[in-house]
């Protein structure tokens, strides 16, 4: 369901989360992205890692429009996410880590244009960046429970989520180091009394080749733990006995990638999505 837009706008106070970890070269233009919003009752909050490098004295630059800071040692970006989610005090959260960027600068005028209070969760486009072809497209669609059983069909930077929510749902479960996310989702939108609203709108840049690219296989794993837990049995079943199959296309995608052909295949099957 696509809603039109409302003539009187709401106004919620929106809290930006922005994790890093020795993220000296990305963490500035990220903040700047958050601040050149032209919806302005946002709190920006930033949860560092514990950096070695120049990022704590880059983030430092921006103390004027930060809300909270938190800098000490973690158990890996979702346990930095889940602080982030505690020490909001807005209404709906954002989470725009290091190396993120808003699409544009009215993203945010224009999400909480449309009338989104009786929902819990907005999520709409995102557009990827150093994509390994060079191919970059924009992803993005209605999605239900199902489409869970044989993908990731969501990501984090095309989505905003009511503080609420999280409270209700438990937070992200630190068990999972690549993939928790994607769990996290699972269980929204396999829960009957939520309710998600799907905008027709590019949000941000999405940074593909992110941990998760480069350690797709171990994610798996964690996608096929969580499945049993989730999904029905032989869904679950079916994902597990194609693990093989995923590692070989893995194996030959990075073989092949840079290849005139794969590219024109890229090419092709992104059409209508490389804007």
């Amino acid at each position: 369901m696509q809603l039109p837009k409302t003539t009187q706008m709401s106004s919620p106070l929106i809290s930006l989360i922005t994790v890093t970890f020795n993220a000296e070269k990305l963490v500035a233009d990220t903040l700047k992205s958050a601040i050149e919003q032209s919806y302005k009752n946002i709190e920006l909050i930033v949860v560092d890692g514990g950096s070695s490098d120049k990022t704590l004295e880059n983030v430092k630059q921006f103390s004027a429009q930060i809300g909270t800071l938190i800098s000490e040692p973690d158990c890996g970006i979702y346990d930095a996410m889940n602080k982030g989610i505690k020490a909001a005090k807005g209404e709906w959260i954002y989470f725009l880590n290091s190396g993120d960027a808003f699409y544009d600068q009215h993203v945010l005028q224009n999400i909480f244009s449309h009338s989104v209070e009786s929902f819990d969760l907005i999520y709409a486009k995102v557009k990827t960046k150093n994509e390994p072809t060079g191919i970059n497209y924009i992803t993005g669609r209605p999605i239900v429970f199902k489409d869970f059983f044989s993908k990731y069909p969501i990501c984090h930077q095309a989505t905003f989520t009511r503080k609420s929510v999280f409270e209700k749902m438990n937070y992200f479960n630190t068990r999972y180091k690549l993939a928790a996310d994607t769990e996290w989702f699972a269980r929204f939108f396999k829960t009957p009394q939520t309710k998600a609203i799907f905008i027709d709108q590019i949000v941000a840049y999405y940074d593909i080749q992110g941990t998760t690219y480069h350690k797709r296989m171990d994610g798996y794993k964690e996608y096929l733990h969580f499945g049993f837990k989730h999904f029905p049995w032989y869904i679950s079943l079916k994902n597990y006995c194609n693990y093989p199959l995923l590692w070989l296309k893995v194996k030959l995608i990075r073989m092949f990638q840079n290849t005139p052909i794969f590219k024109t295949y890229r090419r092709i099957k992104f059409k209508g999505t490389l804007k």
